[in-house]
């Protein structure tokens, strides 16, 4: 993988260096989850408890070539977790670590994952996320991800929101988005 400056656009010359995952990183991916969910939570509201991505889901991933670690000084930092779902890169999860946030992290995962969608032949890329908080929907629009109108929704994305609701989250929150690669 390459290195992504995440703010060079803004001056800054922090850079970080985006690697496939590895089985190692497993634990370390879970404390960064949990740390992350802190922000996620405060800042839609929820009150549900955190949970970690199961290993298998990492595992699959993994056996995918789509999970991606973020380093800083060798320290993994973010990770990113797709999957195939029927031709269709998934972002499943995108998670920086409180101390990493805001400086470019997650905007170098997340080009990091269009460009391994793109190696790997994908067409499109979709994930689902909350409507209003800034570090989601709002940031995937300005990376070219558009929200899906429930028509237009691919049924494993209608699939993954019903979970996400059944789970807790509030559906007037929650949206499925794309971007065509």
């Amino acid at each position: 993988m390459e290195e992504w400056d995440g703010k060079a656009d803004r001056g800054n010359a922090h850079l970080v260096t985006i690697r496939a995952g590895r089985r190692e990183d497993f634990p370390r991916l879970a404390e960064i989850e949990l740390d992350a969910f802190v922000v996620w939570a405060e800042a839609c509201g929820v009150t549900q408890k955190p949970v970690c991505a199961p290993v298998f889901l990492l595992e699959q991933s993994l056996h995918e070539e789509l999970l991606l670690v973020a380093e800083e000084a060798g320290r993994v930092v973010g990770f990113t977790l797709g999957l195939n779902e029927g031709g269709t890169l998934y972002i499943v999860e995108v998670d920086v670590e409180r101390a990493a946030q805001g400086r470019g992290v997650g905007t170098s995962l997340i080009l990091a994952m269009l460009d391994r969608g793109r190696e790997r032949g994908f067409a499109k890329v979709a994930l689902t996320t909350d409507r209003y908080v800034p570090f989601n929907a709002p940031f995937y629009t300005r990376l070219g991800f558009r929200i899906l109108e429930a028509a237009e929704t691919p049924a494993f994305l209608r699939r993954r929101l019903k979970a996400q609701i059944d789970s807790g989250l509030d559906p007037e929150r929650r949206v499925a988005m794309l971007k065509s690669l």
